[in-house]
């Protein structure tokens, strides 16, 4: 297996056994919100989060059938639509619908702090019990001696039974997609789902059923308490035996029958009637077909229908409002109208991200613009000018810290900083957050034996002992006084090498000791080595920041318009956007834009001697969208000459430029052309360290992401 295959596959060491499990339940909360059977083109996008071709020919659909074909909560359909099995029970009469009935014993009230130990369930339609299930079960704990003498159950009763590991599947299969019923449901559904999702969260159980509580206080007019035991003496069952969990649900499957003759008196025919009329007593909209639980509620509560007939479909930035007339909120999209139609279906309570965030808006402005590198590079500067309460990262741009190397000392240290200065030294990032930096050093000093203190050294001071890290051999020591500087300055240059991404086997070292780690069951540690490998990658090798941004990225960029039958046309040089233009399809027109940027790019000069810290982020931004688009067809990447003096060389620019830039207005542009000249996709914008040096002012001292 290829070490890039490896780092992919990596998660697994740290169990993924989740996973499986969130796509059901994305399927399944799909298909109740839609209350109807969807396809594939519908179940992949709200299932897998990936848009294309999601035609009958994509890998997606086999993949969609492998994953629901294998619950038997779906139902595939024969024109190849799935649903959910338990709509077919609604329709029914109710004594022809089974009923699960369910009850669970636990060692005490809080599913996140205690175990279940017991479960008992039958399954009853009409007057008939079609089957049991009875459990004890290992809590893998003391059970407290009132829950003891409360349910009967002690810990030597369970000492040899199942864990929920074993039980739990077997409870799933046992209850199908039956209508669950409990007395004071919502309790035993808490533990089994909770419990469930600390096995992996790969089985399956309602959040919601058929509570006794519910139907006694709708059926019985009058009825104040309504403990099973009181409830089961006022409708004449025998109570069978209390807390033990298939005496207390032999209990509630008697209640259940007598109530729900009396709903039937009363006009509910149907499970659907029962639902309904269940849902009318307690105030609430009757719930959506084959619905479990209450269904999540989604944006589409707050946003106003109205507005999404007026989103462009082109590429462009959208500002969220509050009733204030307040930004809130900046995005950017490749397509306006899809990205906002998205909001209406987002399940509110989701992500903290956008707690609060769409209750708030009142309004949303939509600014189409002419790629997606543009909306990229006006969403970070509206954030800043605006500072929108619910934009965190990049409204936070100068609190991002940097790892810096102070070469000029005779040992120097790594450490990390927020403040950038031209004082010589070596600035590398910046990094999305100190625990990233502070994650990157830590393997630094674990490959290298460099000092991390800051007392005075020798012969500016007295020798003195070291401290454990030399004895642990993470040192060499230099404050005792026999360290060589030639060995650690060049112990120094591989760290700077390491952190400029100039020596691959530096990578290679780090990747060998991540698989070591994982060879000996140190998944913690190989998991943490990968995090770092990854945002080395990404942040180091991605963002091309600064010098070698600077250095590399003097290019021309052409790309698809959103205005039909041009492109647009972007001047970068020394790292920054230097001017944009919409090009029409029309070569002396090409050729004089092109001229007039030329004349521009002279103009400008050598780099100039400091960066500004809103600039940081204009040139990280570019850098990674080259890096990130440069080999793709449909576009251009172009390196100026070194030389913008040389007449030769700025006229075969020239020429590539505008039969290039002709093809993309045109779309006609394909692989062949995406390698048309050497100058197209450099490899130095892709290969240049993330470092900052002393040609920053020491007035800018922070940068963003």
């Amino acid at each position: 297996m290829a070490a890039d295959d490896r780092d992919e596959a990596l998660p697994a060491l740290e169990g993924d056994a989740g996973g499986q499990g969130a796509l059901l339940r994305r399927a399944h909360a799909a298909l109740v919100a839609a209350g109807a059977p969807l396809g594939a083109a519908q179940l992949v996008p709200a299932v897998f989060g990936v848009a294309g071709d999601l035609t009958e020919r994509s890998p997606w659909h086999g993949l969609l059938a492998r994953l629901l074909g294998g619950m038997d909560i779906f139902q595939a359909g024969p024109d190849g639509t799935w649903a959910l099995r338990e709509w077919s029970a609604d329709d029914l009469a109710l004594d022809a619908v089974e009923f699960a009935v369910l009850d669970v014993e636990t060692t005490g009230l809080s599913p996140s702090r205690n175990r279940i130990i017991e479960i008992g369930a039958l399954i009853v339609q009409g007057d008939a019990t079609r089957g049991t299930f009875a459990e004890l079960v290992n809590p893998g704990r003391k059970i407290p001696d009132f829950i003891a003498r409360f349910t009967g159950i002690a810990s030597e009763m369970v000492v040899r039974a199942p864990k929920a590991e074993k039980v739990l599947p077997d409870l799933v299969d046992f209850l199908g997609r039956r209508p669950v019923v409990g007395h004071n449901v919502s309790f035993d559904l808490n533990f089994l789902g909770y419990e469930a999702q600390r096995l992996g969260g790969n089985l399956f159980f309602p959040t919601e059923g058929i509570d006794t509580i519910v139907l006694a206080r709708r059926f019985l007019p009058g009825v104040r308490r309504v403990k099973l035991d009181v409830l089961a003496s006022r409708l004449g069952v025998q109570a069978h035996e209390r807390h033990r969990a298939l005496g207390d649900a032999q209990t509630t499957a008697d209640i259940l029958r007598l109530l729900l003759a009396r709903a039937k008196a009363e006009g509910c025919r149907t499970l659907a009637d029962l639902r309904a009329a269940l849902a009318e007593f307690a105030g609430k909209a009757p719930p959506a077909r084959g619905m479990v639980g209450e269904a999540r509620p989604t944006g589409s509560m707050y946003l106003n229908p109205a507005w999404r007939r007026d989103f462009p479909t082109q590429p462009g930035v959208y500002l969220m409002r509050d009733e204030l007339g307040k930004v809130i909120y900046v995005g950017k999209a490749k397509c306006l109208r899809d990205r906002l139609a998205s909001y209406y279906n987002h399940p509110l309570g989701y992500t903290r991200k956008m707690d609060g965030l769409l209750q708030n808006v009142q309004a949303i402005e939509t600014r189409v613009l002419g790629s997606e590198l543009e909306a990229l590079l006006v969403e970070s500067r509206l954030i800043k000018e605006l500072q929108p309460r619910y934009n965190v990262q990049l409204r936070n741009y100068e609190q991002y810290p940097f790892i810096k190397i102070d070469v000029k000392a005779d040992f120097p240290r790594v450490f990390a900083t927020r403040e950038v200065r031209a004082d010589g030294g070596r600035y590398f990032g910046p990094f999305s957050s100190r625990r990233a930096v502070d994650a990157t050093i830590e393997v630094i000093q674990k490959l290298f034996p460099i000092r991390t203190c800051t007392r005075a050294l020798p012969p500016a001071a007295k020798p003195s002992d070291p401290c454990l890290r030399y004895h642990m051999g993470r040192c060499a020591a230099p404050c005792k006084g026999v360290a060589s500087r030639e060995a650690y300055r060049a112990m120094i240059d591989e760290v700077v090498d390491f952190l400029a991404r100039s020596r691959g086997d530096m990578m290679d070292a780090l990747r060998n000791k991540m698989w070591e780690a994982a060879a000996r069951d140190d998944f913690e540690r190989a998991a943490a080595l990968r995090d770092v490998i990854r945002h080395a990658d990404s942040v180091l090798l991605g963002q091309k920041l600064i010098t070698g941004a600077i250095e590399a990225n003097n290019l021309l960029l052409l790309y698809p318009s959103a205005q039909p039958a041009h492109a647009e046309m972007y001047l970068v040089r020394h790292g920054r956007l230097v001017e944009q233009r919409c090009v029409a399809c029309d070569p002396a027109a090409i050729a004089a834009d092109f001229e007039d940027l030329m004349r521009r790019a002279i103009w400008l000069g050598p780099p100039p001697t400091k960066v500004g810290k809103a600039e940081v982020d204009q040139i990280n931004i570019i850098a990674r969208w080259v890096h990130s688009h440069s080999r793709e067809h449909g576009r251009a990447f172009f390196t100026l000459p070194a030389n913008l003096d040389d007449a030769d060389a700025v006229a075969a620019l020239r020429t590539a430029v505008v039969t290039r830039t002709i093809a993309i207005a045109r779309g006609e542009a394909d692989d062949a052309l995406a390698v048309a000249t050497d100058a197209e996709a450099p490899e130095n914008a892709t290969e240049q360290p993330a470092e900052v040096t002393a040609r920053l002012g020491a007035d800018d001292a922070h940068a963003p992401e």
